[in-house]
């Protein structure tokens, strides 16, 4: 596979090209172990290191990113800061196993996201357009066992495009842009065992045209339970209140937010603002768009960036970097590479390969903003 060379990264560390280089493979070897021995051992990595931390010089010089790449079918975790994302950059990866019947439900991997359980540390909710959706055990290895690790699965089929759980609930919500049951609830059995994710069963689903991309908002870090669960679909943003426990767990509308603009108002992707607490950004046809949840604002009409294609967005807490995936109809939509700068449109660095068919990139934080 080829690899676009396209610059050495300079965050904070003006020398570290020339180490790298003096280094060599061994050297390299030898962080890849650390770094793996970390994730095993639970360690804060990057941005997680920056949110619990109040921001350090080193969680300022590097942080992680959960790629998504459809056309290699992976989940892969790089490090921001490689000259290089090829194999040797490669900290953690993740192929869904297809059943033998045939069906290509891990075909056009479409999110990722990294969250934490009590009783299982680092997870990653993993869902495909193909119809999957899965939690995936984040340990120690380059690439995972998909029969050993991923933990939970189902199929909500209808191009899922975005998976979430509720920390203080445990239940799982996945979003599908087609069909009539679009967002679809799964919760445990016994609500005081929300880990067991052998007792999982669908309970409920709902209609939202579009949907593409959910998020979970905790408003306030102490009381987790008076969060609000976001979703975003086609012109409409809707936050929603989640009752109940186990397998009588319910959503009520919160909050409903037009997203009003000329033409075409496909969702693309929803994510926390990490540098400002209570803020979001989400993505759809014409642009990428900062909601303040506590401004009980009901339009969002105003890009910060009017930009189509945009399919994924992040932000990072410390270095205030974003970091997106523009799509074009050459690539089916996908990106080749992951753009990172502090200006929307403006890229620093940009990490990718001709064959990539990125669609999102995320911070590696279990951290919900």
């Amino acid at each position: 596979m080829a690899i676009l060379d396209l610059g050495a990264d300079t965050l904070g560390n003006l020398n570290k090209q020339t180490t790298q280089a003096r280094a060599g493979a061994s050297r390299r070897t030898v962080h890849r172990r650390t770094v793996l021995k970390g994730l095993a051992a639970g360690a804060v990595l990057g941005p997680a290191s920056a949110l619990t931390s109040g921001g350090t010089a080193e969680a300022a010089a590097g942080y992680h990113l959960a790629v998504v790449d459809q056309n290699s079918r992976t989940v892969r975790i790089f490090d921001r800061d490689a000259e290089r994302w090829n194999d040797d950059a490669v900290i953690w990866s993740f192929a869904g196993k297809e059943p033998w019947l045939g069906k290509k439900w891990w075909s056009d991997l479409s999110d990722v996201k990294i969250r934490k359980t009590q009783a299982r540390g680092r997870i990653a909710l993993v869902c495909a357009s193909g119809g999957a959706a899965g939690i995936v055990q984040v340990r120690r290895g380059e690439h995972t066992d998909s029969d050993n690790d991923l933990i939970w699965q189902a199929y909500p089929d209808d191009n899922p495009h975005s998976i979430e759980r509720i920390p203080h609930n445990g239940s799982i919500l996945t979003a599908s842009s087609k069909g009539g049951k679009n967002l679809q609830l799964y919760s445990p059995k016994n609500p005081d065992s929300i880990d067991d994710f052998d007792s999982y069963e669908k309970v409920n689903s709902w209609r939202f045209p579009g949907a593409h991309g959910i998020l979970w908002d905790p408003r306030t870090k102490n009381e987790v339970s008076k969060g609000v669960l976001w979703v975003l679909g086609d012109g409409k943003l809707v936050g929603y209140k989640v009752k109940g426990s186990g397998q009588n767990t319910d959503l009520d509308v919160w909050r409903e937010v037009a997203i009003d603009h000329p033409g075409a108002k496909m969702g693309h992707d929803l994510q926390p603002d990490f540098t400002m607490r209570g803020h979001l950004l989400l993505t759809d046809s014409k642009g990428v768009y900062r909601y303040d949840v506590n401004s009980n604002d009901k339009v969002i009409s105003n890009p910060i960036w009017a930009k189509g294609r945009v399919k994924s967005i992040a932000r990072h807490p410390v270095t205030k970097e974003y970091i997106w995936v523009v799509g074009s109809p050459e690539t089916g939509e996908m990106g080749t590479q992951v753009s990172i700068g502090k200006d929307l449109g403006t890229p620093t660095h940009e990490r990718g390969w001709p064959e990539a068919r990125f669609y999102k990139a995320r911070i590696f934080s279990p951290d919900y903003e």
